[in-house]
């Protein structure tokens, strides 16, 4: 099993300059900048910290784990309600994949910059920045080859045999989206669309160091309408699509929220579906500016054909701070 696993491992890295996907959330309106840097800051309050945790295929192959930690905030003096020019944000992302023998960690920062376009400042264009240190690494110490088989089983301090096998090479990699939002504070009601591109510099990555190998461009495109029917509900309709080399998919969907008491805490439900893959149920609550979201994928792929179905969870947590 081990031997097989280790080419599994190798042939995941030398695709994933050619069709491999970047980790995703499908709750991605609470990682926003995974999804675009110019929604950097883009929210109610002065700082604001998110954490993400989704396992994909948790009970039908190895899991693939992704951990995130987020921060944004909003920098300068701001003279209105209006959305804040200058913001800054940072995260830390990890991912692992074949029993974490494949193992992923990226530090990135991002930036964004807003203008009004109208008198009110409801209305607003904004541009976003964001560079990724990315650390890609397979664990070869804990597999083995064929060369390292005696009599005794696998012996792991003898020689692999397999000269041509490298680590793969840390890289930078450099993306920029753009937003337009329409927001009246006085009703609560808004509505965004925006678009971005990751790995503009086309970084190279590659197991066996091949140097035409490089990580390919994610496009991205999102869009959300916020309603409220009426003093004490919300609904909201969310939509995105992402493209990387031959590999696409669209994720769209709709919540509800309510109200509730004095200080009107938050709760709601809501329902996702990404195109050909799966239906994600999704509870959350919001208390005191803190709010937590669960959901769940029910497969609709191939993979729901197996002994044991796939399943994929995602836990996410928000803490807004200030005005």
């Amino acid at each position: 099993m081990r031997l097989r696993n280790i080419f599994i491992i190798v042939a995941v890295a030398g695709a994933l300059s050619s069709s491999a996907q970047d980790p995703h959330f499908t709750q991605f309106y609470s990682a926003p900048l995974m999804v675009n840097p110019a929604y950097t800051g883009v929210f109610e309050g002065q700082v604001r910290v998110m954490s993400n945790y989704r396992q994909q295929w948790g009970n039908a192959i190895d899991p693939f784990t992704t951990a995130l930690v987020s921060a944004d905030a909003k920098f300068g003096k701001q003279e209105s309600d209006a959305q804040n020019p200058f913001n800054i944000g940072f995260q830390l992302m990890n991912d692992r994949s074949m029993r974490g023998a494949f193992k992923s960690n990226y530090a990135t920062l991002t930036a964004s910059y807003h203008v009004p376009i109208d008198l009110e400042g409801y209305k607003s264009f904004g541009a976003g920045l964001t560079a990724s240190y990315a650390d890609r690494r397979i664990d070869f110490l804990n597999q083995s080859f064929d060369a390292q088989f005696t009599s005794g089983g696998f012996d792991l301090s003898l020689p692999t045999g397999e000269s041509a096998l490298q680590n793969l090479e840390p890289f930078m990699t450099v993306g920029a989206g753009l937003l337009y939002r329409h927001e009246n504070r006085e009703t609560g009601d808004f509505f965004d669309i925006g678009a971005s591109a990751f790995h503009l510099n086309r970084p190279r990555q590659s197991a066996l160091g091949d140097v035409n190998q490089i990580i390919p461009v994610r496009f991205s495109g999102q869009v959300s309408y916020q309603k409220y029917l009426n003093e004490t509900t919300i609904i909201n309709l969310r939509g995105l699509y992402q493209n990387q080399a031959s590999v696409e998919y669209m994720l769209a969907g709709v919540s509800y929220a309510k109200l509730i008491g004095v200080n009107k805490e938050m709760v709601g439900a809501g329902i996702w579906y990404r195109s050909s893959d799966a239906v994600s149920p999704y509870l959350f609550v919001e208390w005191n500016k803190v709010q937590i979201g669960f959901s769940y994928d029910v497969t609709l792929s191939d993979l729901t054909k197996g002994p044991k179905p796939a399943r994929s969870i995602e836990l996410s947590l928000q803490w807004r701070m200030g005005r």
